[in-house]
């Protein structure tokens, strides 16, 4: 039986939806309704739709999701009729598809499939692969046997088209093929970089931002120590507006760059055009009010820079019968998913990005009210993929990159208009409550369908994983645990009352090791947090790497653990952008921050600050006991020392660590309360290559 919340809930809820012709919701429950069994097959429905009936919290205790988060989130997933009889049914469908012999998709590095038990008939397979190769096999099925197919030698990783026909059924079973290598790309020694939040640069030459020049400033310094690794926060396309439109973490498309950052002299300079050199010298003085001690302006910086842009794209409009460059971007802006995204944002700046408002036509996607838009306002349509293709150009010139994967986009974006089918709108993702967000977190984008992504052969996210190792070397994972579940909160709900919803882990997993070996880029999964030991397994067998912070690397006593301890399939570093830099770490600024802002009372400063005190004076004590640090030396050279003995195949500095910033570049759980992603970094490029160096000379062991 049911008690406490759970209880009051389910009665709340009879007692609102059972009344005769009551539909509100969807709900329909009719005639006498046994409790006990109606919230047994709620949780059975939920079970099979993959939402997680209870999860352990970071503290180990077993939290249970509520009967009332369940049934939001079964109406979320679209099952409107909750009566007994309506969920007998769903449960027959769900339970039918998952005992279907034939899936959508197979994930396999096995060259061999087998499907059944099938009944006995003759089956022809037809297989096709993406260059056009194709294959021919016939079965003969007897009494519940199995389908058993070797592949060719011939037939190399990828994807790959089935199709089986039963010689007596008219029903044909397509099934999408994805052959993979089962594992990651690694690189063929220890590398060490730094990581960097591109915006946050403030060199001599930057325009209210940090930008794109700025960062190859930073790689040419980076070259210089010996360092392979440049990593960065999400470049993706944002509204650049503020506040809630300037998160890195919050892109209206991950498959789209953000041309705020675009250095206006290399554009100037690419093109060519005097007219634009002028009027860039007429714009330079505005910039100097963006003085890089003041937060960033995104507003006023990006009114700024699309003025010189448009201005530009106007004079390559204008020569387009003479510049042969022009072609090139007509080739680009063929790409269909270019044109469509380079069509919302020309429409989006008339009707506005809330697309679900939009004229009926354009709403739901219409091709040929779409095709007349663009032919109608190709200047408008074209000036966006201007800015994609700019973004691309100076992309390929990075050698070292580290793109970052966010873990979802923004709902009025051009990615969930273009994939509305793959997202949830009536929920958004976050995460249940911990140390660092006691309220939980919502953050405010609508989380993908699995099953939806799943039945579409995940052409979205091979896109999406495709796209973001185009122009790097490496690919961070934001929030990695989210490939085996996600933190699911209704709309209307409080963080803590969500429930994770499972993923397909091994088919993503499949999925980007073929990505990752065909575009030889290195993957490193956000795997921080709780984590299912399952899920460290398969990023191991995958080769992925863990992310290893050592603020988090700790033994049972609480002391740090040694170097020798961190595996070699790891990236090592010392925090993250969601964590305070080492001096604010060892000085417990971050702690009062958080009391500062209101999200700890005095009791938790108390007790949070008497924890880190003693977690510092244990990583003194073990140094010492290393060998790496004596009494008045320098703590930073001992740490550097440190991440050096690590047999890590990466080993990461955030570029706060490097110049001796205190400050947080974000604060998780807050959003005007703190300036979040508008802080800046002043380089002076004499004081970084020393700096750099000495990581350099440390990391060879030469410190």
């Amino acid at each position: 039986m049911m008690t406490g919340e759970i209880q009051d809930s389910f009665y709340q809820l009879l007692l609102k939806y059972s009344r005769p012709g009551n539909k509100k919701h969807g709900m329909i429950l009719q005639g006498e309704v046994s409790m006990e069994n109606w919230e047994e097959k709620v949780k059975r429905l939920s079970h099979l739709s993959g939402i997680q009936l209870y999860y352990y919290d970071i503290k180990g205790k077993k939290v249970e999701a509520s009967l009332t988060t369940l049934i939001s989130l079964l109406q979320v997933m679209g099952i409107e009729d909750l009566s007994e009889t309506g969920l007998e049914e769903k449960i027959r469908e769900k339970e039918e598809e998952k005992n279907n012999p034939f899936p959508p998709v197979v994930v396999t590095s096995e060259r061999k499939l087998r499907f059944g038990p099938l009944s006995p008939q003759k089956v022809v397979l037809m297989v096709k692969g993406e260059k056009g190769e194709e294959w021919r096999e016939e079965f003969n099925i007897e009494e519940h046997s199995f389908l058993e197919w070797d592949f060719p030698p011939s037939m190399e990783w990828g994807y790959y088209e089935l199709t089986f026909l039963p010689g007596e059924k008219e029903v044909v079973h397509p099934v999408f093929l994805v052959f993979s290598p089962g594992s990651c790309f690694l690189p063929s020694h220890k590398i060490w970089g730094i990581q960097v939040p591109v915006f946050s640069l403030a060199t001599l030459k930057s325009q209210g931002i940090g930008d794109w020049r700025d960062l190859l400033l930073v790689e040419d310094k980076l070259k210089k120590a010996g360092g392979e690794f440049l990593g960065v926060l999400p470049l993706h396309l944002t509204e650049n507006r503020s506040p809630h439109g300037i998160s890195p973490y919050l892109p209206l498309d991950r498959l789209l760059w953000n041309p705020i950052y675009l250095s206006l002299e290399e554009v100037a300079s690419f093109l060519g055009y005097e007219e634009s050199k002028k009027y860039l010298d007429e714009l330079s003085p505005l910039f100097s009010s963006f003085s890089p001690e003041k937060e960033i302006d995104y507003d006023g910086v990006w009114s700024l820079k699309q003025k010189f842009l448009r201005q530009t794209f106007g004079l390559f409009w204008e020569r387009r019968n003479e510049d042969p460059r022009f072609l090139e971007l007509e080739s680009f802006f063929q790409e269909e998913r270019i044109k469509w995204a380079s069509f919302f944002y020309a429409f989006a700046e008339v009707h506005g990005l809330n697309w679900r408002n939009w004229p009926s036509p354009y709403r739901y996607k219409e091709k040929k009210a779409v095709e007349d838009y663009i032919q109608a306002h190709r200047e408008e349509v074209l000036y966006h993929a201007y800015l994609q293709w700019l973004m691309e150009k100076f992309l390929s010139s990075g050698s070292f990159l580290g793109f970052d994967l966010p873990v979802g986009a923004s709902a009025g974006g051009s990615e969930c208009f273009l994939e509305e089918d793959c997202f949830a709108f009536q929920a958004s993702l976050g995460a249940p409550p911990d140390d660092f967000a006691p309220a939980g977190q919502n953050w405010g984008f609508p989380p993908p369908f699995p099953e939806k992504e799943r039945k579409n052969g995940y052409r979205h996210f091979i896109a999406l994983i495709r796209k973001n190792m185009q122009f790097a070397r490496y690919l961070r994972v934001d929030h990695i645990l989210g490939w085996q579940r996600l933190y699911w909160i209704p709309e209307g709900s409080e963080a803590r009352e969500g429930a994770y919803v499972e993923n397909f882990l091994p088919d993503l997993l499949g999925i980007l090791a073929l990505e990752s070996m065909r575009n030889e880029v290195t993957v490193i999964g956000e795997d921080l947090g709780t984590v299912d030991p399952l899920l460290k397994e398969s990023l191991h067998k995958f080769q992925v790497l863990s992310t290893r912070v050592f603020y988090f690397e700790k033994d049972a006593e609480g002391f740090p653990l040694s170097p020798s301890q961190y595996p070699p399939l790891s990236l090592a570093t010392f925090n993250t952008h969601d964590l305070p830099p080492l001096v604010s770490f060892w000085e417990g600024e971050d702690i009062l921050l958080r009391e500062k802002v209101g999200m700890y009372g005095e009791e938790e400063v108390r007790v949070y600050l008497g924890e880190r005190e003693e977690f510092c004076k244990k990583v003194l004590q073990k140094l010492s006991q290393w060998g790496l640090w004596e009494e008045g030396g320098s703590l930073w050279e001992a740490l550097l020392r440190f991440l050096a003995l690590t047999p890590s195949l990466i080993k990461v500095v955030g570029l706060n660590d490097v110049l001796g910033e205190k400050r947080m570049i974000n604060l998780p759980g807050t959003v005007d309360e703190y300036p979040n992603w508008r802080l800046r970094l002043p380089i002076q490029e004499t004081n970084l290559e020393e700096a750099l160096c000495q990581i350099g000379r440390i990391m060879k062991g030469g410190g």
